[in-house]
């Protein structure tokens, strides 16, 4: 099994409700478990307090090779202490004495925690706590050391305890389970989860937490959670190599999925232009962290996620200002992230970077959170395949995310399981309705098709046959310039559509680019006596948008509620019920052929409005990346033939978020092709002919 990483939470119970009690107690511990007095809120110690790093405990023959305390805090009431003033029935009064002799003072013991009630047998808690070691990445074997805890739910009847765990353990095959115990501690308490923990030398019972290292340099923060419900510490912890960052998880034996907190235990990233108090947005600019402490607020919809029950474990790296920087050469201040698909040196494309590389690489992560203008969401799903969607413009409120371009910012969601994408929009997004009520066309602009590439074409007409054969109706194939041409809004006055949009979305895109960080420049200037730095992209992006006035862009916002108005009339209604889309839109997305990130970028330059990209940017619509397939190409990185993710790709009308993911799903089904993705550098699992 090796050497394991594991985070100690000093402060257990962070996840609280509106009460002091932690969210999954029932109620208040009796005795002989003493409760520390309820404090109004916790008090923190020092910096230097909080910093706890035991490397290599050694507990009889299972080793933990790093326990990190990130956290301390005055436990509140509902928490669970543990020590001779508790009164403890153990096997041995002096147990405390020995286990600190035997591990070494300023030591924790690992430990596991189990319930247990007057009918349950020895046998019963032994293969639960087997179980724990396939069910779950942060319990392993190091946890099975010679302390065992037993938790009764309600008040025992004379002669608890009622099993013998030590004893039973001594008849079993120790080759097979390897679980020198010696001593059980028997606590009663309520709600306290099964699972790995950690009992301290002042005998607090901690949760545990695991440090993975991130090697595909993906993340700008971590951090671990406070006792304040909105707010976190960073973790300044690396891996035992000195090398990666390290990001710290919770096991997921903490947590129970119930109508409440249906996300319960998921673990999600967030895109670095979300505010999180506590930790520092980067903007991926060295002036931009010289210049602001760490975020007092946290953005709602964080907040919102947290209340369902996500756990928040960093954020991810993203171009500089949510902007559309390539690696390699256009990240400067940062280095862009590894995308592991393929031969590894592929492309992460931008700007929710590293959002996407994340969960295309640790499979210790659940879903990303970020955002999505002008394919931010969409182009990284695409490179790194995963499902990725970009949500409704205005279904969920932005406050507390620095804008890129308002009249086009939208949140998004990259996941590698289509059934968790819709789990994590149904749960989160309550204005996003289900409907059940099926398009009645396909509409498929040949604008934009075909794909450059034959056999990417192949697999997405396969996709859209399929599509075909769901909705009951074949695709309608066509033009949108020429349906605006055959039926053009009064206001358009003769103007073609590549005429009438040709700065629609250009203006207010440059416009904000820039004028949304004034106050940044101008803050930098007066504190550094000096400008800020960006890079050439951004530069470029800069001094573009210095050229567009307010009322030029005012003028093309108003362009753009026009040409909404036309889409929606002639060509995406959004029917009669909520959450529908009389008719779908297939558009092209991601590419057949590789982009290395050693590759040098071309000069910046404006993305003209007239293409598939800037359909659902500029109309608000959702639109979903769906990964379909591989395609072989010669890798000239590492000279044998890898597999580029393939995807299709489908948008609808407003509100139509989740019929989208279902149609997605169906056609899947439909295709006997698996919803669900792998980690590393196959999207789909490779199959031996």
């Amino acid at each position: 099994m090796g050497i394991r990483s594991f985070l100690l939470s000093w402060c257990p119970f962070s996840r609280t409700t509106g009460t002091n009690r932690p969210a999954h107690a029932q109620a208040p511990p009796k005795r002989p478990v003493a409760p520390i007095p309820c404090a109004p809120r916790a008090a923190q110690t020092t910096h230097s307090q909080l910093e706890l790093v035991v490397e290599r405990v050694a507990v009889t023959s299972a080793p933990v090779s790093q326990v990190a305390g990130p956290q301390i805090y005055t436990l509140q009431h509902g928490s669970y202490y543990l020590g001779a003033k508790t009164k403890l029935a153990t096997r041995e009064d002096n147990l405390r004495q020995k286990l600190a002799a035997q591990i070494g003072k300023g030591a924790v013991i690992p430990t596991v925690l189990l319930n247990c009630h007057e009918k349950t047998k020895a046998e019963d808690l032994y293969k639960t706590a087997n179980s724990f070691l396939s069910n779950d990445d942060v319990c392993t074997k190091d946890f099975l050391t010679n302390v065992v805890i037993l938790q009764r739910r309600k008040p025992a009847s004379p002669g608890w305890p009622h099993v013998d765990l030590v004893e039973y353990v001594s008849q079993q095959d120790n080759e097979r389970f390897n679980w020198p115990l010696s001593h059980q501690i028997e606590i009663e308490a309520h709600g306290l989860p099964q699972g790995p923990y950690f009992l301290t030398p002042d005998n607090f019972l901690a949760e545990a937490w695991r440090l993975y290292p991130d090697t595909q340099d993906a993340f700008a923060t971590t951090f671990a959670p406070t006792s304040a419900p909105s707010s976190v510490r960073p973790l300044a912890t690396i891996d035992r190599g000195g090398i990666w960052r390290s990001v710290a998880v919770p096991s997921r034996l903490y947590y129970t999925a119930k109508p409440d907190k249906p996300l319960a235990g998921l673990r999600v990233t967030v895109k670095d232009n979300f505010k999180v108090a506590g930790a520092k947005t980067t903007q991926n600019n060295r002036a931009f962290v010289e210049l602001y402490p760490p975020d007092q607020e946290t953005a709602p919809y964080i907040e919102e996620l947290r209340r369902l029950g996500a756990v928040v474990v960093g954020k991810t790296k993203m171009c500089a200002f949510a902007s559309s920087e390539e690696a390699t050469d256009q990240w400067i201040d940062f280095h862009a992230p590894f995308n592991p698909r393929a031969d590894g040196y592929q492309s992460p494309s931008g700007s929710t970077t590293g959002g996407a590389v994340s969960l295309a690489a640790y499979d210790w992560l659940d879903f990303s959170v970020g955002t999505d203008t002008t394919g931010s969401i969409r182009w990284p799903a695409a490179w790194n395949g995963l499902y990725g969607m970009r949500l409704t413009w205005g279904a969920e409120s932005l406050s507390g995310v620095f804008p890129s371009c308002r009249a086009m910012d939208t949140l998004g969601l990259l996941c590698r399981d289509i059934d968790l994408l819709r789990k994590v929009i149904s749960a989160s997004l309550p204005s996003l309705k289900e409907c059940s009520v099926k398009p009645t066309r396909i509409w498929y602009p040949r604008d934009f098709f075909p794909h450059a590439n034959a056999r990417q074409q192949a697999m997405v007409d396969n996709f859209v046959e399929n599509l075909e054969g769901i909705l009951g109706v074949k695709r309608t194939v066509f033009s949108i310039a020429e349906k605006w041409d055959q039926c053009p809004p009064e206001k358009a006055q003769g103007k073609s559509l590549r005429e009438f949009i040709d700065k629609t979305a250009e203006y207010p895109f440059y416009y904000d680019g820039y004028n949304e960080f004034a106050q940044f420049r101008e803050d930098y200037e007066k504190e550094f006596r000096k400008p800020v730095y960006v890079g050439p992209y951004m530069r470029w992006k800069w001094d573009h948008g210095a050229t567009i006035t307010v009322s030029q862009k005012d003028e093309e916002l108003n362009n753009l509620d026009v040409y909404k108005r036309w889409f929606e009339d002639t060509i995406l209604s959004s029917g009669s019920s909520e959450g529908s889309s009389d008719a779908i839109l297939i558009l092209p997305c991601g590419s057949g052929a590789p982009k290395y990130r050693d590759t040098p970028n071309g000069l910046p330059g404006v993305v003209p409005p007239y293409s598939p990209n800037y359909v659902a940017s500029m109309l608000g619509l959702p639109q979903i990346v769906v990964p379909i397939g591989q395609l072989p190409f010669d890798s000239r990185i590492t000279k044998t033939t890898e597999q580029l993710p393939i995807v299709a790709s489908i948008a609808g009308a407003p509100k139509s978020d989740l019929l989208l993911v279902d149609l997605a799903k169906y056609v899947l089904q439909r295709s006997e092709k698996p919803t669900k993705v792998e980690t590393g550098k196959y999207t789909f699992r490779q199959t031996s002919s």
